[in-house]
């Protein structure tokens, strides 16, 4: 399948703000192709010099979108870079590409996920490590610029007690939280998204890991899709998704639930604070460059 390939330059601080924007038009992934990144992860066992190639002097952020949609999205990118400053020359550029050589080309730039006690290591690489390791096939449904908002939603997973725990998560690409989930002890999760390419990646990712006998993995909305009541739920999405799935989200929680919301802007955060602390409190705010993440408890639930 052809795709297009919308491409902007900035700097590695903007890199995160501009994905964020690509990632509201381009659903079929994001990447980040950032020089520095080469040179700083202790995960990788392994770096071809011919990496090196797929870099320029300014950051490049990379959105797939169908052709179709190709000059609505543009225009939509364009009006969210103009309020920009300070974030490089924001030239955007559209090429056409195959979508099976993208995923090649993708695969010779994307870097392992490190937090405390996990490794986020894609199929293709290997990872030196005594931490937990998670293999991944991302396939086309995760891109390097959610890099941050995933490391924040492990690190929050990885303060709670997951043993024995029924874990969603809502919006979950190629599974990678849910999966993780698994690999910290939770007994049983369920894993949705509304892209079909999505859920046949998390599919694949299950398996390779070992763990289809301890996920349900489902393509379509929350509210047709989830069965019962969760302990603990993971959102990693956008802030405007999150408020959309507020009502959709406190369907599928109990008195003592926890959630971990993801992919906020700090310009959101209060946004999306006010509009859960119907239900909520705030346990924890992670932040990392632009982004912020939280926990959250449902209002009563013993500490």
């Amino acid at each position: 399948m052809i795709y297009s390939e919308i491409s902007v330059k900035t700097t590695s601080e903007a890199s995160e703000v501009v994905a964020y924007f690509l990632q509201e038009v381009c659903m079929d992934g994001i990447s980040i192709y950032d020089r520095n990144d080469l040179y700083d992860n202790a995960s990788w066992d392994y770096k071809d010099d011919s990496a090196e190639l797929n870099y320029v002097d300014e950051v490049v952020v990379k959105g797939y979108c169908a052709v179709s949609d190709t000059e609505a999205a543009v225009a939509f990118l364009r009006g969210k870079l103009a309020a920009l400053s300070n974030a490089g020359s924001l030239a955007v550029t559209v090429s056409s590409v195959d979508g099976d050589l993208w995923v090649a080309k993708f695969r010779e730039t994307f870097r392992p996920i490190e937090t405390d006690r996990i490794v986020i290591c894609p199929e293709w690489q290997t990872c030196k490590t005594d931490k937990l390791v998670l293999l991944l096939d991302t396939g086309v449904a995760f891109g390097t610029g959610q890099h941050e908002t995933t490391s924040m939603c492990l690190q929050l997973a990885e303060q709670l007690n997951l043993s024995d725990k029924r874990v969603l998560d809502i919006g979950c690409g190629s599974g990678i939280l849910g999966l993780s989930a698994l690999l910290m002890g939770a007994k049983r999760a369920e894993l949705v998204d509304i892209d079909e390419q999505a859920t046949a990646v998390a599919r694949h990712n299950a398996a390779i890991n070992g763990l289809t006998d301890k996920c349900a993995i489902k393509t379509g909305n929350l509210t047709e899709q989830t069965d019962g009541k969760f302990d603990v739920v993971f959102a990693n999405l956008t802030a405007d998704i999150l408020a959309l799935l507020h009502n959709d989200i406190a369907s599928v929680i109990t008195a003592d639930s926890l959630v971990v919301l993801s992919g906020i802007l700090d310009v959101k955060l209060q946004y999306v604070t006010e509009l859960y602390s119907d239900i909520f409190d705030v346990a924890e705010v992670k932040s990392q460059g632009e982004w912020r993440a939280l926990l959250l408890k449902a209002k009563g639930r013993a500490k």
